[in-house]
């Protein structure tokens, strides 16, 4: 949560998110704009810190098993504000933190502090989180502390080192696949490789909202808004990495959106609701993945924005003495494969193995096909099939 030094702070919502909580999809938001709806939102995840004076979420990010999430406490002193921390570490879905580690900052103490654990990333190949220290409370700051990032061990939420990145940092996001970074603050972001050096940089990004966090895949780069103004709703700013706009989406909830994270192809959004509530997005996005059956070669994942018409790969492996007709699919959310009626080609369905309608055959996907709307989230395994030459 970005407050204060001229960024403003957001008054506290706490409008609880409902069913009808939607996601509004296009270029850029319009009063038009369809509203598909989101599915549930099913609660990942709940901050439960060792004191209720700790009643703001701040950063979080998931590593597929586990929720870590950054609260905070703000105390006064005088006219001075001193923020304090948590990190919480607690297994999705489980109401239960199954480690907490505190961070306090006071008056002219600056070392080895979260700051305000505004954003977090988590690097699936080191297998380390990664967390800003920037801070915009009344502590006595060292002159780095806004370049700083705590690299911190996901077992013991111990800080193991400090990294200074060129740039004053409030979120930061990794990509697994490319491992690669993106870091920077509100409308300014910058593209680092592994080792944090710039390989890039955004323009000054027009967005609405407060600014929170972001995330990124191979394909992506999502920034996040809460309410501010006219803006009375979250959105998620999807750029690529050339950090040109893609789409623009709307999360129809007046609640104070904090952080996006994903792992797997399924996404959560962090809102601070209490000490913080962790909810997965449906028909946000998926990812698609290549098997070969038998074949040789390797392909590379497609991440397809949900409702956004996306080209599969054309098939690139190779088998000898056989010739490529198609991909059956599976989603993973449900481990359901498409089926089609061989009868009537115009009648397919997605049921577990062994259940389909008698007769149907998998769905074959043709070389290149469009997809949009395969699966609600999660990944979509694409399995080749050959025929004898």
């Amino acid at each position: 949560m970005l407050t204060r030094y001229g960024i403003g702070r957001l008054a506290r919502s706490v409008v609880a998110l409902g069913a009808a909580t939607t996601l509004t999809i296009g270029g850029t938001v319009t009063a038009s704009a369809a509203l598909p709806r989101v599915t549930g939102p099913t609660v990942a995840g709940t901050a439960k810190p060792t004191s209720a004076k700790y009643t703001a979420l701040n950063g979080g990010v998931t590593d597929g098993t586990y929720w870590y999430a950054v609260v905070s406490e703000h105390a006064k002193s005088g006219t001075k504000l001193y923020d304090s921390t948590q990190l919480i570490k607690t297994k999705l879905y489980a109401t239960s933190p199954t480690k907490v580690a505190a961070f306090r900052i006071r008056s002219g103490h600056h070392t080895n502090l979260l700051g305000h654990g505004n954003d977090m990333a988590y690097n699936a190949d080191t297998k380390r989180l990664l967390i800003p220290a920037w801070t915009n409370d009344d502590s006595v700051q060292g002159a780095t502390q806004g370049r700083a990032i705590r690299i911190i061990n996901p077992g013991t939420l111990a800080i193991e080192k400090t990294v200074l990145l060129p740039h004053t940092t409030t979120a930061l996001c990794y990509d697994a696949v490319n491992n690669r970074y993106v870091g920077g603050t509100l409308n300014q972001y910058y593209a680092y490789n592994s080792a944090f050096k710039q390989t890039g940089k955004s323009a000054k990004l027009t967005m609405t909202g407060t600014g929170q966090g972001i995330d990124c895949d191979q394909s992506y780069v999502y920034v996040i808004t809460s309410p501010k103004g006219t803006q009375k709703t979250n959105r998620i700013f999807v750029y690529n990495w050339s950090f040109k706009l893609v789409r623009t989406y709307e999360y129809a909830s007046g609640s104070e959106s904090e952080h996006l994270t994903h792992q797997h192809g399924t996404y959560y959004l962090g809102f601070n609701i209490g000490a913080g509530r962790l909810y997965r997005l449906d028909g946000f996005q998926f990812t698609v993945t290549y098997a070969a059956a038998g074949g040789k070669g390797s392909m590379s994942p497609t991440v397809v924005l949900y409702d956004r018409s996306t080209a599969l790969r054309k098939n690139t492996f190779t088998r000898s003495g056989y010739t490529f007709a198609g991909w059956t699919a599976k989603r993973s959310y449900d481990n359901k494969t498409r089926y089609q009626n061989p009868k009537d080609t115009s009648k397919t369905g997605w049921y577990a193995a062994g259940h389909q309608p008698s007769g149907w055959k998998p769905y074959l996907y043709k070389n290149g096909t469009a997809v949009l709307h395969t699966t609600l989230r999660g990944a979509v395994a694409l399995t080749a099939v050959w025929r004898t030459a």
